[in-house]
């Protein structure tokens, strides 16, 4: 009898070990899990996309265009000084009846585009009174005149073309205000012309044949400016 509880408290001690150490085991192996779980996840940055606007699309958006202005030494009264539009400064033209580099010509008051009579490009004029300089947003889809042996696409005439002439006593050269001259440039491109000024101190009146102006020129071959 007390060799069979003998047995029964030693089985009891070895289940009593085995169960703790099982216990520890898992518990430690649980442990090593829940350290893993528990580490706060990174949070994800949120993603930004960029919708383009209905309205405002790259494709829609017009670039701006510069207005440039530029005095032209045109004081000789034989030889013309040439424009390019496209350059925004004066070129050296030897041939010009069949030179493509050139869009306007000057000579004193008188001013010539490339084409016509005066050169093989697609040149005219289109005059347009009492506008402002601002609100010409688009070139006239027709009505362009070009230089022939009668009369220049821009009339070089006081009153019909860009200027007035005041006569006695001054005999000033004074640019009509409200004109806007838009021409097409000799590859057929568009630009808005305005005189400003003919003197080289257009203050004083000092100095004549330095024509100023002011112009838009579009590129890209669209009427708008």
């Amino acid at each position: 009898m007390k060799t069979f509880r003998s047995l029964a408290t030693w089985r009891l001690i070895i289940w009593s070990i085995l169960f703790i150490a099982t216990v520890l085991f898992f518990g430690c192996g649980n442990n090593d899990d829940d350290d893993g779980l528990e580490q706060p996840l990174e949070e994800e940055s949120p993603t930004t996309e960029t919708i383009p606007s209905a309205t405002q699309s790259p494709a829609d958006v017009a670039p701006q265009l510069d207005v440039v202005n530029f005095t032209i030494d045109a004081t000789s009264k034989e030889v013309w000084a040439y424009f390019s539009l496209a350059k925004g400064n004066t070129v050296e033209v030897a041939d010009p009846l069949n030179s493509m580099d050139w869009d306007l010509g000057f000579q004193r008051t008188k001013v010539i585009t490339n084409g016509g009579v005066s050169g093989p490009g697609k040149g005219g004029a289109v005059l347009l009174k009492d506008v402002d300089f601002e609100g010409v947003k688009e070139a006239p889809a027709g009505g362009y005149a070009v230089d022939s042996d009668q009369n220049l696409a821009i009339a070089a005439q006081s009153e019909e073309g860009w200027y007035i002439y005041t006569g006695p006593p001054n005999h000033w050269i004074l640019p009509l205000e409200k004109r806007v001259f838009v021409v097409q440039a000799a590859a057929g491109t568009f630009a808005k012309v305005r005189f400003i000024g003919y003197y080289k101190d257009n203050e004083s009146k000092k100095e004549s044949g330095f024509v100023t102006f002011e112009y838009v020129h579009q590129p890209d071959g669209s009427r708008n400016f």
